[in-house]
């Protein structure tokens, strides 16, 4: 039986120089970030082998420097910040706003300063 360790780990087959196939384990990729809106994928944030790879980059190489940087992809915040502008403008009351989008709306506003 496979040790309880091992259990969640990738079974890896590799050759010895003697020609035995044994069996190696390793720890699977992090799968991609994805975007909390629409589920696509997140540029500029990286998924290395090991969380200890992605914790070595700097604060800055880790999510984009923008809002919602590493949460939402460009597209959706985009709309979140149009969306934003029109409450904060009283074009539109906050409860017409999509329930889905209406925290990050609301995050948007409490940053967004209109002259």
């Amino acid at each position: 039986m496979v040790a309880p360790f091992r259990r969640r780990l990738k079974r890896v087959a590799v050759r010895t120089p003697g020609g035995r196939i044994v069996f190696h384990y390793r720890k699977e990729k992090p799968s991609k970030h994805v975007c909390a809106l629409c589920g696509n994928y997140l540029h500029g944030v990286p998924h290395g082998r090991r969380p200890v790879e992605v914790r070595k980059l700097s604060k800055t190489e880790r999510r984009p420097e923008r809002i919602f940087g590493g949460v939402l992809c460009s597209s959706c915040t985009r709309r979140v910040i149009e969306e934003a502008f029109y409450v904060k403008t009283g074009v539109k009351e906050i409860g017409e706003v999509d329930i889905k989008m209406r925290p990050y709306v609301e995050a948007a506003m409490k940053r967004m300063v209109v002259a």
